[in-house]
């Protein structure tokens, strides 16, 4: 996204998190291919409405350059008078003293974090994907957003897992 687009974005951000109705708005950005069926899921999965236009402000930025254009485009679609202010209020926002080197331009158009791998698999069904990882002392952290992995990372592949919900014992040293 456009370093003056996050910035009219992060400038209204309070403004955003109390007057939008995100429901209203994934739907539009779902068929505009800015967001996923699981980006939706992800948001429709918050309680209260802030937290899901929260989790929606956040999403934007990483979702390419059209993302802003389209959420506009959306709250104009939207014919709600309130949103029309809201248009308003982000076009009128001055962002002249707005350094483009302090957002990150290396966000990609289909989302997650910057030089983070997605992760999918079908058979024993894991998904990562929106996410942010942390190293630290020999562990990796994995946040999805929803929940926190923390896997010691031994440089051995992982084996191949039991089933879900299964608990694996460790081999008998004994032998």
């Amino acid at each position: 996204m456009d370093p003056y687009d996050q910035a009219r974005l992060q400038k209204n951000h309070t403004k955003l998190l109390d007057n939008i109705e995100s429901p209203h708005l994934v739907h539009y950005l779902y068929e505009k291919e800015v967001l996923s069926i699981d980006d939706m899921e992800r948001i429709e999965a918050k309680t209260t409405t802030r937290d899901k236009n929260f989790q929606l402000l956040t999403m934007l930025p990483r979702r390419g350059e059209g993302a802003y254009g389209h959420f506009v485009a959306a709250l104009k679609d939207q014919k709600v008078k309130v949103y029309d202010e809201i248009v308003e209020l982000l076009e009128k926002t001055d962002v002249s003293d707005v350094d483009p080197k302090k957002f990150s331009s290396s966000s990609s158009s289909r989302g997650g974090a910057s030089g983070v791998t997605t992760y999918s698999r079908t058979a024993n069904t894991m998904q990562v994907s929106n996410t942010s990882i942390v190293h630290g002392s020999g562990n990796i952290v994995i946040n999805t957003g929803s929940g926190c992995t923390i896997n010691r990372y031994t440089g051995v592949p992982p084996a191949k897992p039991a089933g879900r919900g299964a608990i694996r014992k460790p081999p008998d040293s004994r032998k």
